[in-house]
């Protein structure tokens, strides 16, 4: 795997795994150290990727990628993102690369930090205990998804991020809601979670 652990790549694995770990522990943090801190992780993220460059020589039908992430853990960090977000966690628009006729897409913003913990955790995951094929076709599978989809997520979620976090309407207090003790306790499915408490916000 030596071709693949040049410096660009060991820089890269190293906030890509800053990012997930960061994420991962998203209760951990006031909701303003959250979003400041995830501003900051995200912008030095894009940069390194921006500098991998694709490698010429690398055939896809080397191998494939081991797919480490199930459904139930992209719903896990995105109902625990969502939950420290609180009224933050709206619709933003993202325009993908391919769409050059302007068209966008909505996805909240806890989303878009999953899915972007989404691909780099694989990356991560296939160069800490995936072979060297899948390492290998991992890291050229993140630069086309980055070209395509979670470059302008990434992107769009900067944009937001930045908003919260030079807005003076930002203020350091957590939603009323989310600072109230007397909260139901998750269920542990984060699914059943975000529809109870939808409804607990309508009633």
């Amino acid at each position: 795997m030596e071709v693949f652990l040049d410096k660009g790549t060991m820089e890269f694995l190293t906030v890509a795994s800053e990012y997930c770990a960061f994420v991962e522990k998203a209760r951990k943090f006031t909701r303003k150290d959250f979003v400041t801190k995830l501003h900051k992780i995200l912008a030095l993220t894009y940069l390194k990727m921006t500098l991998l460059k694709d490698d010429p020589e690398y055939d896809p039908m080397d191998g494939e990628p081991e797919a480490f992430l199930s459904e139930y853990d992209y719903e896990h960090i995105r109902g625990i993102v969502s939950e420290k977000l609180g009224s933050l966690d709206h619709f933003i628009d993202i325009t993908h690369a391919a769409m050059y006729d302007g068209e966008t897409e909505q996805m909240e913003v806890s989303q878009c930090i999953a899915d972007v913990y989404h691909n780099l955790k694989n990356f991560a995951e296939n160069f800490r205990t995936g072979s060297e094929e899948s390492a290998q076709a991992s890291r050229a599978e993140l630069i086309g998804d980055f070209r395509d989809t979670w470059g302008p997520r990434a992107l769009a979620l900067l944009a937001a991020l930045h908003t919260f976090v030079y807005s003076p309407e930002i203020d350091d207090e957590e939603d009323e809601y989310y600072n109230n003790t007397n909260r139901p306790r998750s269920t542990g499915n984060s699914l059943l979670d975000n529809y109870m408490d939808s409804y607990r916000q309508r009633s």
